[in-house]
């Protein structure tokens, strides 16, 4: 699929403009790495729009897209390519996008951005830039001895239905997450992708918000940066969900017109609670299989007792 193609020659420029992507920003990372809670703070930013996890991609393009190319290589010239030239199929994934994307970005103001955050879009990344090439990532990522800690409590109450359950299954869910950002990392400019480390934003949420702003092209005051920070402490966070999401279409009539998340959803946000919460042998299962990548991102862990 060509990137970027028009649906029709008779689209409007802001048609044109919104297929480009230039006005979404996709916050991505592995679930339980403080994703939800950059996504509150920078939608503090008047000019930022946001929204609940829209899985636009993961669940709705990505396995178009991977269906498409598995029709082209189908020996028995099985799938949708039976059907559909290359260019006919790009104009109907276009149309389909587009129509998608207007709950989103159709009632952005010039300047205005939507923010989405989709931890599963963390393995879409080429994806999203083939049909949104001007699209921009921000990556959270968080150590994963905590990361693999935190997913295992989850997978004990709120995030039953979907946290791996014990270290190992934890830990390639990181290492897949991680790994596919930084693959396709590779192939971005650096204006479409910005990397923030958890540690970092909870040492220093503020000096970490400025180069959000910074690399988004926003300004940001000081004050109103501060507000945002302390609208989303874990204590405000638990007290008053924090940052408002809001909720729309279907799901507004069922669950209310703002997100709330369930019970456990906020930890406590400590770096390096995996020391007590993990066993060895849990430990030992992280270190052996994660070392490596670990220590390509700044977490090296040579001997896992220490």
């Amino acid at each position: 699929m060509r990137a970027g193609t028009a649906g029709d020659a008779s689209d409007s420029d802001s048609g044109q403009r919104r297929k480009s992507g230039h006005n979404i920003v996709f916050i991505v990372g592995c679930p339980r790495s403080g994703t939800t809670w950059l996504q509150r703070q920078l939608a503090c930013h008047r000019a930022i729009k946001t929204g609940q996890e829209s899985h636009l991609f993961s669940d709705a393009l990505a396995p178009l897209l991977r269906g498409w190319r598995t029709s082209l290589r189908n020996e028995r010239a099985i799938g949708l390519a039976g059907y559909f030239t290359q260019d006919r199929f790009d104009e109907v994934i276009h149309q389909f996008l587009d129509a998608l994307l207007e709950p989103m970005v159709g009632q952005l103001e010039e300047g205005q951005l939507f923010l989405e955050k989709s931890p599963a879009h963390s393995r879409c990344m080429r994806d999203i830039v083939q049909l949104l090439p001007q699209s921009r990532f921000i990556h959270v990522i968080r150590d994963a001895r905590d990361v693999v800690a935190s997913c295992m409590e989850a997978s004990r109450g709120w995030g039953s239905a979907w946290a791996p359950r014990d270290a190992g299954a934890a830990t390639a869910l990181w290492l897949s997450c991680v790994g596919d950002v930084r693959g396709a990392a590779a192939t971005l400019q650096p204006r479409q992708f910005h990397e923030v480390r958890y540690e970092d934003a909870r040492r220093n949420p503020q000096r970490v918000l400025k180069g959000c702003a910074a690399f988004l092209s926003m300004e940001w005051s000081d004050d109103d940066i501060e507000r945002a920070v302390a609208a989303n402490t874990v204590a405000a966070t638990r007290a008053s969900g924090g940052t408002p999401i809001p909720l729309g279409g279907e799901l507004k009539t069922r669950h209310g017109a703002r997100v709330v998340e369930p019970a456990g959803f906020v930890r406590t946000a400590t770096i390096g609670r995996w020391k007590t919460d993990l066993t060895m042998s849990e430990k030992y299962r992280v270190w052996r299989a994660a070392r490596a990548m670990m220590a390509q991102t700044g977490y090296a862990w040579p001997i896992f007792l220490r």
